[in-house]
């Protein structure tokens, strides 16, 4: 979720409440709208929690969400770490060149394939880490080929490569897992909330229906700007991005200390 997104999130709740409270107030002075104002005026409460259980339960998916996204990054990390530790007991030729290839895929993933749905990365994953993700399948195959690494060090490293190609594909997966059907389920109901409250209300004097309908529009719509913020927990477009890729620096930075190799911090090709 961008920026713009967020302002118009923010916005557009409170935006149709004051157009909803102008035009309750404008066919108000027509005549009165409800035929019983005192029982109407009760009804916003009713229909504010009816409608705060509905984004309750939205919220505590798309915090769900979340939740997997933040544990997928720290296993992806874990799983360059763990690889790292495994290609030390390799010879040098394959122990320096796997050391290298992950420092690339490391400074990839931060770089490239952190959410920048606008530049390469977004659900589909950078083409760079892809690339950087088949050189490390190919320098695992070659361990395997001859008696260059003894079979319990060989099966702990295929076993590394494939947690690690299983926490990349996880980690990508969790970016923007709500159904298309609970956005429509609270939009819709977010309309008709601040609608029916500012109606209901106009009766009332103009500065209370303009508190209480501006009021609920506007925890609405920051509801609904975390919401979107939890669902997208990778965005680099975000004002604030929810998870960041801290574990993976740390791995970044783990690979390079332990690594045997001077130049193991090289440019990536």
């Amino acid at each position: 979720m961008n920026l713009w997104l967020a302002i118009l999130l923010l916005v557009l709740p409170v935006a149709l409440a004051i157009v909803a409270v102008w035009l309750a107030r404008r066919y108000e002075k027509r005549g009165p709208i409800v035929r019983f104002p005192e029982v109407a005026a009760e009804r916003p409460n009713d229909l504010n929690f009816g409608y705060a259980i509905i984004l309750g339960f939205v919220l505590v998916a798309a915090l769900g969400t979340f939740q997997d996204a933040r544990q997928a990054a720290i296993d992806e990390a874990r799983a360059v770490t763990t690889l790292s530790r495994t290609a030390l007991t390799m010879p040098a030729p394959l122990r320096d060149d796997l050391s290298h290839q992950l420092v690339c895929y490391a400074r990839q993933v931060i770089e490239y394939d952190w959410g920048n749905e606008d530049v390469d990365g977004g659900a589909a994953g950078s083409r760079f880490v892809d690339a950087t993700m088949d050189r490390i399948s190919q320098t695992v195959a070659r361990a395997s080929q001859g008696e260059v690494v003894r079979d319990a060090a060989l099966g702990a490293l295929l076993q590394g490569e494939a947690e690690l190609r299983e926490a990349r594909s996880l980690r990508l997966d969790q970016s923007g897992q709500l159904p298309a059907l609970f956005w429509l389920m609270v939009i819709v109901g977010a309309i008709l909330v601040i609608t029916l409250s500012a109606v209901l209300l106009a009766s009332e004097f103009t500065w209370f229906q303009v508190l209480i309908t501006c009021g609920s529009a506007l925890i609405i719509a920051f509801t609904l700007v975390l919401i979107a913020a939890l669902d997208h927990p990778y965005s680099s477009n975000a004002p604030l991005p929810i998870v960041e890729p801290v574990a993976m620096q740390s791995s970044l930075d783990s690979v390079v200390r332990f690594a045997s190799d001077p130049a193991v911090d090289r440019p990536c090709p």
